[in-house]
C-alpha cells in the first residue's frame, strides 16, 4: 500500500463530489439566512455595524453568491468562477472581521473562513470532478473541436516554383497523405511576344 500517492481517479472524483456538496450546503446555510430569513435590509445594517464599505453592494453580492452559487457549486458549474467569488467574499470577512480576533472561531476569528477558503482553493486547482456539469461541457467542446478538425480537408503545403511554375495551392488525390504522393509538374506557360512594326 502506497500511502505517498494520490487517490486513484474515480475515488477522486468521489471525493471532489462529496467536497462540494459539504461546501456548497455550508455557503448555501448562510445565503439562506442572509436572503430570507433576515433579508437585504438586515444584512446590509449588519455590514454597515461591521465597517464594511459599500454595505450594500457587499450584502448583495455575498447573498447572491451564496445562495445562489452554492447551488452551481454542488451541480459542478461554473466551478472555477464560483469558487473565486467564494474567494472574494472568504478575504473580505477575514480583512474586515476575522483577523482581529485571531484564530479560533470560538473567539470570533478567521478558523472557519480560512478553511472554506482552502477548500475554494482546491476546487480552483483540480476542479470539480468527473461527476459535475462542467466535465459533460468540457468533453463535449472538445469531441466538437476534433469533430470540426477531422472536417477540414487535407492540403499540401505550396509547392516550390522551381517544380510547379507559379505557386498553387494542391490537394492530394482521396485516400493519399499530403505528403505521401509526389507534387504535379506544371509546364511554364509561354506567351508570344507582340510584334512591333515600323
Amino acid at each position: 500500500m502506497n500511502l505517498n500517492r494520490p487517490l486513484p481517479e474515480p475515488y477522486r472524483d468521489v471525493a471532489l463530489l462529496f467536497a462540494r456538496i459539504v461546501l456548497g450546503v455550508v455557503m448555501f446555510a448562510h445565503g439562506y439566512q442572509k436572503m430570507v430569513i433576515n433579508g437585504i435590509g438586515r444584512t446590509t445594517e449588519g455590514f454597515e455595524s461591521l465597517s464594511i464599505p459599500l454595505a450594500i453592494v457587499s450584502a448583495s453580492f455575498v447573498t447572491v453568491v451564496e445562495f445562489a452559487g452554492s447551488a452551481l457549486l454542488i451541480l459542478g458549474a461554473l466551478t472555477p468562477f464560483i469558487a473565486a467569488c467564494n474567494l472574494v467574499i472568504m478575504g473580505g470577512a477575514v480583512v474586515f472581521v476575522h483577523a482581529k480576533n485571531g484564530i479560533f472561531v470560538a473567539d470570533g476569528g478567521w478558523e472557519l473562513v480560512g478553511v472554506i477558503g482552502a477548500g475554494f482553493i482546491i476546487l480552483a486547482a483540480v476542479g470539480p470532478g468527473r461527476f459535475s456539469v462542467d466535465h459533460v461541457v468540457n468533453r463535449k467542446q472538445r469531441e466538437y473541436r476534433e469533430a470540426l478538425e477531422k472536417a477540414q480537408p487535407v492540403t499540401a503545403p505550396w509547392p516550390r516554383a522551381a517544380d510547379t511554375g507559379p505557386q498553387q495551392l494542391w490537394t492530394p488525390p482521396e485516400g493519399v497523405a499530403a505528403g505521401d504522393a509526389p507534387l504535379p509538374r506544371r509546364e511554364p506557360r509561354t506567351q508570344a511576344l507582340p510584334t512591333i512594326r515600323r
